[in-house]
């Protein structure tokens, strides 16, 4: 192995379970909350809609992952289908992303350890921030996270096959309590209200209520396939088998949430739900039903399950901007690898970047839409390069095929255009501007391949320019898929004419 090559140490067993500890983090602590008050009963059909938009563009990713098994491939695959300014977004969008979210995981379990121990926080004027203690032990935390990873995946492996374990059992024993407890099935016939307006609860269920941000874990799949065993038949199988496992578990633990509210709480409706004491929304409903060791459970778990996606997600925020230094979209020294190889040089930027983030003091609730804008953004890109490669390598070999792949890919690429939307106008507006400043400033510098890029700038102007028009919510849905439909071709026929050559395939 020279100082260029990943380690390949992960099998199914262990990819699946980062998939599923990278879905199952803060999430699960916060989102039915959040659903349920959004959405009320509809929650349900809202994790439903949820999770068929996730898959609609983790089988897209399943293609793409059977025929690109690099680490940070989500940099590496708009690059070699688009070029360089198209790579540059696509990479850029994906760390943005990834490098907040192991600051959120934290925030999450210093948070719900307030509850306990009240001086983690103090009160910043408009709300609870970190205390001088807070930010050290989060920070303390963060580093925790970085050592086990720069130690080398196949120690990480062995810390996610571990608290997996935990994470998948803890959210089920919990969700069977609250509904033995206090099954007030009732609930859900509560509040009904007409179509139009329950739609647009599910809608904002998805997005700020933290559906969509808890369902796009199965791209750590992705982000981690260098360093796996058999890449081209695991990494589809792994997206599919997590995805499928958490989606099935955040079901069954927001049927037991909404069984569990006592009915009198609901008197105002379920948009009127508060759930604030005792330092997080289960936590509040297990004291309040008398079920102090769910509770007790609950802040044990609120450190484990973030810390544990935390991890994941700072190992993968090194690797894709490691792929992005290999490819020369960011400084080379981000593409060194250590005795471990592992890329210390990119963890350690993740790690810095973290601690900055803590000081700037964000909130969990405030930047699941921000996130989710653009994350989305950076998995935009799944379904047209997969059509563009098709046409590029017609005669490659794919250990995963996927079936009607012009009308499927179409119709993710709308799926993801009504998700980049439904994060709200201020969240689709910053999302966008930190994506398309850089890659302005990148393509201003390296006019490399900048034609078959600018249909980004294209699609991301006109789906701002139509959200910031005063529309019905059918007519919005309509004017962005007609949008998406418009820009597909634009920009799979923008594709290289042969792939760009820096990058390898393994």
């Amino acid at each position: 192995m020279t100082n260029s090559e990943l380690s390949r140490q992960l099998g199914l067993r262990s990819l699946t379970l980062a998939v599923v500890t990278s879905t199952i983090g803060s999430g699960w602590l916060f989102a039915p909350f959040y659903a349920a008050r959004s959405a009320g009963p509809a929650a349900l059909g809202a994790w439903l809609l949820g999770g068929m938009l996730a898959f609609s563009l983790a089988l897209v990713f399943a293609e793409l992952g059977s025929l690109v098994s690099s680490s940070g491939a989500l940099a590496q695959i708009p690059l070699l289908s688009h070029g360089r300014t198209a790579g540059f977004i696509g990479g850029w969008s994906a760390w943005i992303a990834y490098l907040a979210l192991p600051t959120i995981e934290v925030l999450a379990v210093m948070q719900y350890l307030a509850s306990s121990f009240p001086w983690l926080t103090a009160d910043g004027g408009s709300g609870q921030v970190l205390s001088g203690p807070g930010l050290a032990l989060a920070t303390a935390l963060l580093a925790m996270l970085a050592w086990i990873n720069l130690a080398g995946v196949g120690w990480l492996a062995r810390w996610i096959d571990g608290l997996t374990a935990w994470k998948l059992a803890i959210p089920l024993v919990i969700s069977v309590t609250l509904m033995l407890a206090s099954g007030h099935w009732g609930n859900l016939a509560a509040s009904r209200l007409p179509p139009g307006e329950t739609l647009r609860g599910m809608v904002t269920a998805i997005s700020s209520g933290g559906i969509l941000f808890s369902l796009l874990g199965f791209r750590t799949a992705m982000d981690l396939a260098g360093e796996t065993r058999r890449p081209q038949r695991t990494v589809p199988l792994a997206m599919a088998l997590g995805l499928a496992i958490s989606l099935g578990i955040y079901l069954i633990l927001q049927l037991a949430f909404l069984v569990s509210i006592p009915p009198d709480q609901l008197a105002g409706g379920w948009g009127r739900l508060e759930l604030t004491a005792h330092g997080g929304p289960l936590v509040a409903l297990a004291m309040g039903l008398g079920l102090g060791w769910v509770a007790r459970l609950l802040l044990l778990d609120a450190v484990i399950s973030p810390s544990a996606t935390a991890m994941a997600y700072m190992g993968a925020s090194a690797r894709v901007s490691w792929m992005m230094g290999r490819c020369g979209l960011l400084p080379s020294s981000f593409g060194r690898l250590n005795r471990q190889a592992v890329p210390s040089v990119a963890l350690l930027v993740s790690l810095a970047m973290g601690v900055l983030m803590l000081l700037s003091g964000p909130s969990w609730q405030t930047v699941v839409s921000f996130l989710t804008a653009t994350l989305v953004i950076a998995l935009a890109m799944g379904p047209v390069s997969l059509i563009a490669l098709r046409q590029q390598l017609p005669d490659t070999q794919r250990a995963y095929r996927l079936p009607w792949a012009g009308v499927w890919c179409s119709s993710a690429f709308v799926l993801a255009t009504w998700a980049i939307s439904w994060c709200g106008t201020s969240a689709l507006r910053g999302a966008s501007l930190i994506v398309l400043v850089p890659a302005g400033l990148f393509a201003l510098a390296d006019r490399q391949q900048l034609r078959h890029g600018l249909w980004w700038f294209l699609y991301l102007g006109g789906i701002v320019a139509i959200t910031s028009v005063p529309l019905g919510l059918l007519a919005q849905l309509a004017a962005l898929a007609s949008w998406a439909l418009v820009v597909f071709p634009i920009a799979t026929s923008s594709r290289l004419a042969q792939l760009q050559p820096m990058v390898e395939m393994r």
